[in-house]
């Protein structure tokens, strides 16, 4: 009895720590700093596009599945461990909502970014998922900062895969893969691009990667997570 006592008396002390750590961390934010500032202007390609708002999975809404298509979803579900069906409904230029913190709609960036590569790796990807991948980073990064995007098939098995940029002889993996992607680009710049499907992902991973390579050059600036 007293041991369990003791384990409540451990895990409400955790959960109390992590409550404090996150306040702290949102409180500290970099981006709850800048709320006074305006918008440089780096907005998106989409933020020129106007659409409807009432197709499947638009501004993140659930896609509903038909109940004579259940038993079809299960089945698509074994190729990718998701609702590949549901995936398949949703257009390749969605609607998302902005959830970033009204400090973060406003942050300022460099105006001497350098243009950047982006480098996709996928392994038997869905395709929906992959072209949507895409069409998120085309569309949601400022038009001057990216110059390409790099896809690198690292051997999938499936048909299809032969429509990569470069196709790896053999299974890699996710480091040496990106790593060939970034030999065959471009630019000296280039970044992983599930990371960049957001509003303005592009300019603030790219804002943190050029302060970090100005630092190790000697050049002071403020952290990228301060």
């Amino acid at each position: 009895m007293r041991r369990f006592a003791y384990c409540k008396v451990v895990l409400a002390t955790s959960l109390v720590w992590v409550m404090l750590d996150m306040f702290i961390l949102l409180y500290f934010s970099e981006c709850n700093k800048c709320d006074d500032k305006k918008d440089r202007g780096l907005p998106g390609r989409d933020s020129v596009v106007h659409r409807s708002h009432d197709g499947p999975g638009e501004m993140g809404k659930a896609v509903v599945i038909p109940k004579e298509q259940q038993e079809k979803m299960k089945e698509m579900f074994k190729i990718n461990q998701f609702n590949l069906m549901a995936s398949e409904l949703i257009a390749l230029n969605r609607t998302l909502p902005d959830v970033r913190l009204e400090g973060c709609k406003n942050k300022l960036y460099p105006d001497d970014l350098p243009r950047t590569s982006v480098v996709i790796v996928f392994h038997n990807e869905a395709w929906s998922t992959l072209l949507r991948t895409v069409q998120s980073v085309i569309s949601r990064s400022p038009r001057k900062l990216l110059e390409e995007i790099v896809l690198v098939d690292d051997a999938s098995e499936r048909a299809g895969g032969s429509g990569a940029v470069v196709r790896m002889e053999q299974r890699s993996g996710l480091i040496r893969a990106r790593l060939r992607g970034a030999a065959l680009s471009t630019t000296g710049h280039h970044l992983p691009g599930r990371t960049l499907r957001v509003h303005h992902g592009l300019a603030g991973a790219s804002a943190c990667a050029h302060q970090s390579r100005q630092e190790d050059r000697g050049v002071s600036h403020h952290r990228c997570d301060q």
